[in-house]
């Protein structure tokens, strides 16, 4: 154990720093992205796809209670282990199953409860999981404890890397079987074994199975591989690893059928509204600039360390000219395939959000690192060349933590306690939602909705029983939808003088407003 110890302190002092900033972020998160709660109502729900579907798709004019949205959002007595309701909900949604299925199993473990550790436990211990993949990349490509310690800091305290595991969804599940297949890719070209094919064939099964985004980064990469083996005349390889892989690939016609229906629908997140981002060539230079500026942001102690390390290499370039092997062709199969995939993901993705280039930056780390092994060449044989590496180490660690501290990451929500201060303070008053039927900003609300008994759906002409609901109430909570792009594009004005001429209700008090929608207290 000492042994271990001795050998490995850097390891398992670079993860225990990930997950002790990892813990403090977690408990500063204080809300949750629309997103993350499609994700407990699509794992957890029975048979009920959206918060609609509690009332048949059908809400206008009827009540839906707090008991009911919990039981959307949670697993309750004798719905545990549910797969067969995680499969038909995604065959409603527009992605495959498997983390869902994972985040049913874990919800079932604590059946009902809803708490937000529960999706931040799972993505935790896969986060945990993708930052040993990237280790034993790293250390099967350039042979070295701390460049690849290094790297493990540099990625996991990034603000993309952080994001990544604070958005309770399936992009952390997705980044990590990016990076399982690009460890057993590198495996596979230091040491072809056959046994490797199969256990490949499943983890590009399992990347679709998660996010169809998984494609972009892993043909590439496949891709590579294959003329990697063709330039190596590894035919043998070749000829076990192409069916294996098309293998995996097919599979998932067999495993999701309804990826065909996903993939070619007409919606705003399908295969249709990516081809309509395709065509649009005049977005090509916006959407490009948006997505290298989420690196830049995103990645900031790497791209420090990117230009420390090319100023030193300029110098010692001679140096690194006359050392032994400088070029790995094994790492550059790794790396350049993110490069490739970056602007096809920027180009398609149905809105520009960091989320869908999360599995791709590690291999940008990957890229960093390659730097710091050419420096590490360039320099040579130095006087202690262990402690310099060591306080290299601890540099590069103190940096990462100072813009970890600086540029803290996605998804935290601070304003979501006022919100949620401000629910509390009227949760006695009836409630009421306007919309047209439409389910996103009502499940982006859920959190505050859940503070009272119940809540009334009703659209801008008031239709239904609105005052057989509120009984004469001096006032209510009312929320209106008002995104034009996801929803119904209300006018809280026009619904507030609609109320004034049409009910006692005439005076408006805004509480705030949360992107889809918009809070009054309504009174008389």
């Amino acid at each position: 154990m000492k042994d271990w110890f001795k050998k490995n302190w850097a390891v398992a002092l670079m993860f225990l720093i990930v997950t002790a900033v990892c813990l403090m972020f977690s408990c500063r998160k204080s809300g949750m992205f629309i997103d993350e709660i499609y994700t407990y109502g699509l794992s957890n729900s029975s048979y009920t796809p959206y918060v609609t579907d509690i009332r048949g798709g059908d809400a206008i004019g009827k009540v839906i209670s707090r008991d009911e949205l919990f039981d959307y959002v949670a697993v309750t007595d004798g719905e545990g282990f549910d797969f067969g309701s995680v499969y038909y909900n995604q065959t409603m949604d527009v992605h495959p199953p498997l983390y869902y299925w994972l985040f049913n199993a874990v919800s079932s473990l604590f059946p009902d409860s809803f708490t937000k550790w529960t999706g931040l436990a799972l993505d935790y211990v896969i986060y945990m999981l993708a930052l040993l993949c990237l280790y034993k990349l790293l250390m099967k490509l350039f042979d070295s404890r701390d460049i690849a310690c290094a790297g493990v800091i540099l990625y996991g305290l990034s603000l993309l890397g952080m994001s990544t595991m604070l958005m309770i969804r399936m992009y952390v599940l997705l980044t990590m079987l990016s990076l399982l297949l690009a460890w057993l890719l590198a495996c596979l070209m230091r040491d072809f074994r056959p046994r490797l094919c199969p256990l490949i064939a499943l983890t590009i099964l399992a990347g679709l199975m998660t996010q169809y985004y998984f494609v972009f980064y892993a043909f590439f990469l496949c891709g590579a591989y294959v003329v990697y083996a063709l330039v190596k005349r590894q035919y043998k390889a070749l000829l076990w690893f192409v069916p294996w892989a098309l293998g995996g690939a097919l599979s998932l016609l067999l495993v999701f059928p309804d990826c065909i229906t996903q993939l070619t629908a007409d919606k705003l997140v399908s295969g249709g509204n990516a081809m309509e981002n395709l065509t649009a060539i005049s977005q090509y230079p916006q959407r490009l600039m948006y997505y290298l500026a989420d690196m830049r942001h995103g990645l900031k102690a790497a791209i420090y360390v990117t230009i420390l390390a090319a100023v030193a290499l300029a110098f010692l370039f001679r140096r690194l000219k006359t050392a032994e092997k400088p070029l790995r062709l094994d790492s550059l199969v790794i790396i350049l395939p993110a490069f490739a995939a970056l602007p096809r993901v920027a180009i398609i993705s149905p809105v520009m959000d960091q989320r869908y280039i999360y599995n791709i930056t590690p291999f940008f780390i990957a890229a960093v690192c390659l730097l710091l092994y050419w420096l590490d060449m360039a320099l040579g044989e130095l006087k202690r060349p262990e402690l310099v590496r060591k306080a290299a180490l601890l540099c590069i660690t103190a940096l990462a933590l100072w813009e970890a501290r600086c540029a803290p990451p996605m998804y935290l929500y601070p304003e979501y306690a006022e919100y949620d201060a401000l629910a509390e303070q009227h949760a006695g008053e009836p409630c009421v939602y306007f919309t047209d039927n439409y389910f996103a900003p009502i499940t982006q609300d859920l959190l505050q909705l859940m503070k009272f008994r119940d809540f009334y759906v009703t659209d801008e002409n008031l239709s239904g029983d609105l005052e057989g609901y509120l009984q004469g109430s001096e006032s209510f909570v009312a929320y209106i939808d008002i995104s034009e792009y996801w929803s119904s594009g209300y006018d809280p004005e026009t619904i507030i003088n609609t109320l004034a001429e049409s009910t006692a209700y005439s005076r408006a008090q805004l509480l705030y407003q949360n992107g889809l929608s918009v809070t009054y207290v309504i009174s008389k």
